[in-house]
């Protein structure tokens, strides 16, 4: 499935704010900002990946806490993904690798989803605040693995 579909089929079951951990659970919805225009333009250095993403909407907020904003993921649009990674560069100069890039952020906490841009086996990282990158979370070996993981998981952090 492209990454386009797992985020629409994410909104049409998800649409609506619904508590899916349990009654006393927070009440969780997503929403994507899809593009009408799919032939939006993105340097020619984005990966493909990115491009995908970025192509079909501008941001994506995924089982997001809809009542106090404390929990859920937000996939950066990529001007303020650029800025973000920009920032990452500055701030933890020593757990950053060439082509990364900041890609989405972790409410409610400092956590930070990266696209890894070096050759390997996993892509997809979650950055942690206070760890050095040896300890990241190594989530997916692409965002579209990532994505079908956390969908599939409604929003749990299923690396922990």
């Amino acid at each position: 499935m492209s990454i386009e579909g797992i985020l629409r089929q994410c909104v049409a079951r998800h649409l609506a704010p619904r508590r899916l951990h349990g009654d006393d659970s927070l009440r969780l919805a997503c929403s994507v900002s899809f593009r009408e225009d799919a032939s939006w333009a993105l340097d020619e250095e984005v990966p493909a990946e990115l491009r995908e993403l970025w192509q079909a909407c501008g941001e994506a907020r995924l089982f997001t806490d809809v009542d106090y904003g404390q929990r859920g993921l937000v996939l950066l649009g990529p001007e303020v993904s650029w800025r973000r990674t920009s920032d990452q560069q500055y701030l933890r100069p020593a757990d950053r690798r060439p082509g990364d890039v900041v890609i989405g952020e972790f409410l409610g906490d400092l956590e930070l989803l990266i696209y890894a841009g070096e050759a390997g086996d996993s892509r997809i990282l979650v950055s942690l605040p206070l760890d050095p990158r040896e300890d990241w979370y190594r989530v997916g070996n692409s965002l579209e693995e990532f994505l079908v993981k956390y969908v599939e998981h409604q929003g749990r952090k299923f690396w922990e």
